[in-house]
């Protein structure tokens, strides 16, 4: 797009232009993000976009009002003679006498602490009238002001004669309040009368202020046009100053601006389907960029926010009004949003307002929020009617602008609601309320009820019970936005999986379906609770897997998200992830995904890497169950298996760690699988460890496990942490020694009960400790430590193990 623009008179540091001379521009000269938008900078260009609609703030100040005869006023209690201004100090006088009421005073007292005599008076409007040419000017300036002057906006505003008000002379600068605080104004128009008076300069405060800006605007009257009114328009509520008035009159009208809408919400809406034209150049091109990140935002659905929130009340407005009609950019920005939308159909926008639920006590319970959501934007589709009180949950990252300020504001507000809670008193600041615009894609509409997953399924529920398809869409928009819903982590994936086969039965296999499994499949926490041996959801995966059984592409899917789980888990998972292959029913599946947990334990690596026996044991129940593998890959693993335990010297090692952990735990598992699979005939494999374990329990149980046996309870290394005392040290000899059975203490006065051995004797609870008594006295005479205890411990697990293996048919 190109635009030509003859200047006047533009000047340059080098070439001065005629008035001939023609300037052109393009769209490179003046859209600073001609570049290419991403993932990464969109955010940033839309703001920086909303940065160029700059914000008046009311700088234009008093105004001279377009009136050109003289202005009249008549007093009704004065007969019908209209009198013309500047009106004579002995009509002011009398005014105030037959209907001046004193205005009250915001300061009282001067700085020096001298009360304040007050000198204004306010006339109520029943009591005076003006021509109607007159009070037509005022409207018509103050409607063009506010951009309210076209034929859809001014009929539902209108503008009210509040009060005429005489200031008086007075030595001192008073601070008046204009407005009535039982009334809600949107704005307070005040028309300087030709008035003859000297001083009386006048200045309005802005309650609305940064910290750095001080707004604060004077007039002067005597530097214009004396015999002119002038009209200023200005916030409701603010203060007024008037500075001391040497002698004569000032007289002041002051009107309201009233809204016929019930809401603020109405007033968008009336926004929306406004016929003004604040369009010039510049907005032009700040619209084409708006379309540009809209349409890139329509094309990457899953690169952007589900929604959009921009703020359309500054932070420090109490009024969205304010922000509205006093500040540009909202205006502007709500205008040119709402025309580049008109482009794209895809979008809706809603008006909310936003605020922020921070608890004091509990900072977890803390978030942002919106509710009293209301549909700008008209549409022929099927949209959601949300009623006032629905709220839904905001993330930071939806949110467009300087979030932290909104957070100080709604931190420092002073509405704060004291609750009691189980006695204990809880602060919740959540009064403070600011007017948002909503933007969200139309197929995301229903993220607008996530906050409650239970309401979002029931909605569900009801449309597939419908037979119409006209929902169909609207059916795979709502579980769309279930999975991708980033603010509740806490997932039903077996009722997600429940209604994605609802969802494959009733609308078929759809590219719309397939994209729905991949962002399930995709689910950190459903990656994370697949293996977590939930039986539920094994069965509805079982039924996932059935359903999909004739798509390719599904095997495929779902053997990606095998690889990267066992790539996560394998460490500390090895169990669940057999005992999820173990109940998975497709067995063209199941083969594949033991190939590939047998590939991933197996791969060669840079570094050593062992693999343990409860590794070994696992792939063999694994590969007995599947039963597609050979006898011979399935020797390999048993000789394998055996061979690991036989490295092990210790025959207390091979019963307690390997055979009671391991082997007797897995055979009896497989033989259990065994017998509720078709095909229950047991592997050569498996009798070969069975027999190997039996035959290694009827040794240890024909033997006596005598001093021939390793009796030695602790190593050499271990037992130099023991006390070195002397009664330790034979302790300590005793322990080592595979010889010895018996160690005998003679309880002597040397030997106290609270002697160091006693304690070192608590550490070895497979010791039997026997005490001897005088039977004169009674006292204990002889402690006898000894080893059958354990001996008889460890044969009466061998006589356990081995009777498990005997009744493996009864277990």
């Amino acid at each position: 797009m190109t635009a030509i623009i003859t200047p006047m008179d533009i000047n340059d540091d080098e070439d001065t232009l005629s008035d001939t001379d023609t300037w052109i521009y393009n769209d490179q000269d003046i859209d600073l993000s001609d570049y290419e938008i991403n993932d990464n900078n969109w955010r940033y260009i839309f703001q920086e976009t909303l940065n160029d609609v700059h914000d008046n703030k009311l700088d234009d100040g008093a105004r001279t009002l377009l009136f050109d005869s003289p202005c009249k006023i008549r007093i009704k209690k004065l007969g019908d003679t209209p009198y013309t201004f500047p009106l004579s100090n002995t009509l002011c006088s009398r005014i105030i006498c037959e209907h001046g009421i004193p205005l009250s005073l915001s300061n009282k007292y001067d700085f020096c602490g001298t009360k304040i005599v007050n000198t204004a008076w306010q006339i109520d409007h029943n009591s005076i009238d003006f021509p109607l040419p007159f009070s037509a000017a005022v409207r018509a300036s103050t409607f063009e002001q506010l951009h309210l002057n076209t034929s859809d906006l001014n009929a539902h505003f209108d503008l009210n004669l509040h009060k005429l008000i005489i200031f008086g002379s007075c030595p001192h600068t008073k601070i008046y309040n204009f407005d009535d605080k039982l009334f809600i104004y949107h704005a307070t128009i005040l028309v300087f009368l030709p008035s003859h008076y000297t001083g009386g300069n006048y200045r309005f405060i802005d309650d609305n202020i940064d910290e750095d800006d001080t707004h604060r605007y004077i007039f002067n009257q005597h530097e214009s046009n004396n015999s002119k009114p002038f009209i200023l328009v200005v916030p409701s509520d603010c203060q007024h100053e008037i500075e001391s008035i040497e002698k004569g009159f000032k007289l002041l009208l002051v009107y309201h601006l009233i809204s016929k809408t019930n809401s603020i919400h109405q007033f968008y809406s009336l926004l929306s389907n406004s016929n003004y034209e604040l369009m010039n150049i510049e907005n032009i091109f700040l619209i084409q960029r708006i379309k540009r990140i809209f349409t890139y935002w329509e094309k990457n659905l899953d690169k952007m926010p589900n929604k959009l929130i921009i703020p359309f009340q500054h932070s420090l407005d109490y009024s969205p009004y304010f922000s509205i009609l006093f500040r540009d950019k909202y205006r502007i920005t709500f205008e040119l949003i709402i025309k580049a939308m008109k482009y794209l159909s895809s979008f809706l926008i809603y008006s909310a307002i936003f605020q922020y639920d921070k608890s004091l006590v509990n900072r977890s319970n803390s978030r942002f929020f919106i509710h009293d959501l209301k549909l700008l934007n008209p549409t022929n589709e099927i949209t959601l009617d949300l009623n006032s009180q629905h709220e839904r949950t905001v993330i930071p990252n939806e949110f467009l602008g300087e979030l932290h300020i909104y957070v100080d504001a709604f931190e420092q507000g002073v509405s704060q609601q004291q609750l009691l809670n189980n006695d204990n008193i809880i602060f919740r600041n959540n009064n403070t309320k600011y007017y948002v615009l909503v933007l969200i894609p139309y197929q995301y509409q229903w993220d607008l009820l996530l906050d409650d997953h239970s309401f979002a399924y029931h909605h569900l529920s009801y449309m597939f019970s419908l037979p119409t398809n006209s929902l169909n869409n609207l059916c795979l928009d709502l579980f769309d936005c279930i999975l991708r819903d980033k603010i509740h982590s806490i997932y039903s994936f077996d009722k997600l999986i429940y209604y994605i086969i609802l969802l494959r039965n009733r609308f078929g296999l759809t590219s719309k379906i397939i994209q729905l499994i991949k962002i399930l499949f995709q689910n950190k926490q459903f990656k994370d609770e697949l293996f977590s041996n939930n039986n539920n959801l094994n069965y509805w995966v079982n039924r996932l897997v059935e359903s999909f059984s004739n798509w390719s592409m599904f095997s495929i899917e779902f053997l990606n998200l095998f690889r990267k789980i066992i790539s996560l888990s394998m460490a500390t998972k090895l169990n669940e992830i057999i005992q999820f292959l173990l109940q998975f029913s497709n067995k063209i599946l199941q083969t594949l995904f033991i190939n590939i947990l047998l590939r991933y334990i197996f791969k060669p690596r840079a570094y050593s890497r062992h693999i343990s026996l409860s590794t070994l044991c696992s792939i063999f129940h694994l590969l007995i169950i599947d039963g597609s593998y050979s006898n011979d890959s399935l020797f390999i693993l048993a000789y394998n298996i055996i061979k690991r335990i036989r490295k092990t010297s210790s025959e207390n090692e091979i019963i307690e760690k390997y055979f009671k952990i391991h082997l007797i735990p897995m055979l009896i598992n497989i033989y259990r699988d065994k017998q509720h699979n078709s095909n229950n005939s047991l592997s050569p494999a498996f009798i070969l460890i069975y027999e190997y374990c039996l035959n290694t329990l009827n040794y240890y149980c024909s033997s006596t496990l005598s001093s021939s046996s390793s009796l030695n309870i602790i190593s050499i290394n271990e037992a130099l942490l023991i006390c070195p005392c002397t009664s330790c040290a034979r302790l300590q000899m005793f322990l080592i020694d595979s010889k010895s059975s018996t160690l005998i203490f003679d309880l002597s006065s040397t030997l106290i009960p609270d002697h160091c051995l006693r304690y070192t004797l608590s550490k070895f609870p497979m010791l039997s400790i026997e005490y001897k008594h005088d039977p004169c006295t009674g006292r204990e005479q002889t402690l006898i430590i000894s080893k059958c205890a354990y001996e008889q411990e460890q044969k009466q697990l061998c006589f356990h193990l081995r009777r498990l293996l005997m009744n493996l048919h009864r277990i």
